[in-house]
């Protein structure tokens, strides 16, 4: 979802910067970087960054500063409801992996007009190891009842490349601000934007 349908990033990192700002301290884009798509980001802040409390103390704070932005902020990326409605459109089975908690995805998907476009969502509600550990994928795939071999994955992180392959999917990749410049680990293609993308093509993947 984020990356790939909205542009979640900018709200997860002025989330963070705000909490973060509460013990005069900030994390700049570079450093955020390695962090996004990863279900143990504010653990290892709070080791790299010195902070005062455990992890308990800001998880809920940040889940819900971020559930609002979701709420009132999200927009959908370039291509992004183009591309998710000519999929429906066309017969593909299409699901989404997320590692955002469903609280997030529900917003999310609400406020940008995607709430019944996917047969099958996973969240990082339902999973117990994070990208890049491939259980996300495996999750979608079994619940879509389709090979994960046989199905295309669009990441836009290198934790959520590296998990997709791991489950034995193929990978696309598109860049967003926050991934520009940043190596990707071996995705097939790669996109600037899901506008680029041609439907034609992920159903000759499909098939």
């Amino acid at each position: 979802m984020d990356g790939v349908l909205v542009d979640g990033e900018p709200l997860h990192f002025a989330t963070v910067n705000e909490l973060l700002g509460r013990e005069g301290k900030a994390i700049s884009l570079d450093q955020y970087k390695p962090y996004m798509g990863t279900k143990t980001g504010w653990s290892d802040m709070i080791a790299d960054f010195g902070l005062s409390q455990p992890r308990e103390y800001y998880s809920p704070i940040y889940r819900d500063l971020v559930l609002e932005r979701y709420r009132t902020q999200s927009a959908a990326l370039p291509g992004a409801l183009s591309l998710v409605t000519a999929l429906r459109v066309s017969g593909q089975r299409i699901a989404l992996a997320s590692s955002s908690i469903r609280p997030w995805v529900e917003a999310c998907l609400e406020r940008i007009g995607l709430s019944d476009a996917f047969e099958v969502s996973v969240t990082g509600s339902e999973i117990v190891n994070g990208k890049p550990d491939p259980e996300i994928y495996l999750q979608a795939a079994a619940k879509l009842g389709v090979p994960a071999s046989e199905c295309l994955a669009v990441e836009d992180a290198p934790a959520g490349i590296e998990s997709a392959h791991a489950a034995g999917m193929s990978v696309w990749a598109v860049r967003t601000e926050y991934t520009r410049g940043l190596a990707l680990p071996g995705p097939e293609r790669e996109f600037e934007s899901l506008a680029d993308v041609d439907i034609r093509d992920i159903m000759g993947v499909a098939a």
